[in-house]
């Protein structure tokens, strides 16, 4: 394989992983959303869990996310009530 042939397969993996990734965040954020009541919500779901824990960082990272700014959105998709 070329060089250039190289590069471009290796951005092609790169761009699958962050999609991966933010399919991952998205998936675990809408089951957040669906969640009926913050306080049972921080005790009954293993989704809160994850995206408080440092497990997620990685994922973040795959899809160029900043963790933080994943975790504050998760918070605002409890905090509000689901429709």
């Amino acid at each position: 394989m070329r060089p250039d042939q190289e590069a471009a397969h290796s951005e092609r993996i790169a761009l699958a992983y962050r999609r991966l990734a933010n399919a991952m965040i998205l998936s675990t954020l809408r089951e957040i959303s669906k969640i009926d009541g913050v306080a049972e919500a921080m005790d009954a779901t293993p989704e809160i869990d994850f995206v408080e824990s440092a497990r997620i960082d990685p994922w973040c990272e795959l899809a160029g996310l900043e963790p933080e700014v994943v975790r504050r959105a998760a918070r605002r998709l409890i905090e509000e009530k689901p429709f």
